[in-house]
């Protein structure tokens, strides 16, 4: 879908509110997970980059707990998905009915697309999903990108969540690390189990550390 093309959707869908203003915040968008939530959940107006080493690390638990904090909450979520990785069916229908899934084919039309939801004010969560990008394209994306993603999400006060393999995101305000793999013994636990299980590493984003 192009980026023309995806206006056009959210303009018909979405009636246009106007510009939001942000006001100063104390939490941030709930997380489901406690390591994370105990000091204050995920930034409202920012990127939060979000490193999986693996598939597995518990990615999707997060995105399940983020989706039913913002729909608990009234908002819309957005899902940017680079590489059509995003299994509808191992998430409940409710939680789904306030998502808008994009797919796109390209990494350069879900930046594009990233960056025209981040600017809506109808979306509270929106959700790029980078984990399956090459290590070298996504070193190549523009730091000017990510600034102007930065901006975007500061002037609507959505919560962007970039998620990718290795840390690239110069922007990003919160940065986490999840633990590699669940085990395979994981499977036969409960949702909440694995949830209060998974433990989030806040670290210094290495492209900052000249800075």
């Amino acid at each position: 879908m192009t980026p023309a093309a995806l206006r056009a959707l959210l303009a018909g869908r979405f009636p246009a509110v106007g510009s939001r203003l942000v006001a100063p915040e104390t939490r941030g968008l709930a997380t489901g997970l406690p390591a994370i939530d105990a000091a204050g959940g995920l930034p409202l107006g920012a990127i939060t980059e979000l490193t999986c080493p693996a598939p597995s690390g518990g990615a999707s638990l997060l995105l399940g707990g983020l989706l039913e904090a913002s729909r608990a909450g009234g908002g819309r979520a957005a899902l940017v998905d680079a590489h059509d990785a995003f299994d509808p069916d191992s998430f409940p229908a409710a939680a789904l009915r306030h998502l808008v899934w994009i797919r796109c084919p390209t990494p350069d039309q879900a930046l594009a697309a990233a960056d025209l939801l981040a600017r809506d004010a109808n979306f509270q969560l929106v959700v790029l999903d980078l984990r399956r990008m090459p290590e070298p394209t996504l070193r190549r994306v523009p730091a000017t990108h990510w600034h102007r993603l930065r901006l975007a999400a500061e002037t609507s006060g959505t919560t962007l969540l970039v998620q990718t393999p290795v840390p690239a995101v110069p922007s990003a305000r919160l940065r986490l690390v999840l633990a590699p793999s669940l085990p395979l013994a994981a499977l036969d636990e409960e949702r909440l189990q694995l949830v209060a299980a998974l433990a989030p590493v806040r670290t210094r984003h290495q492209l900052a550390a000249a800075v």
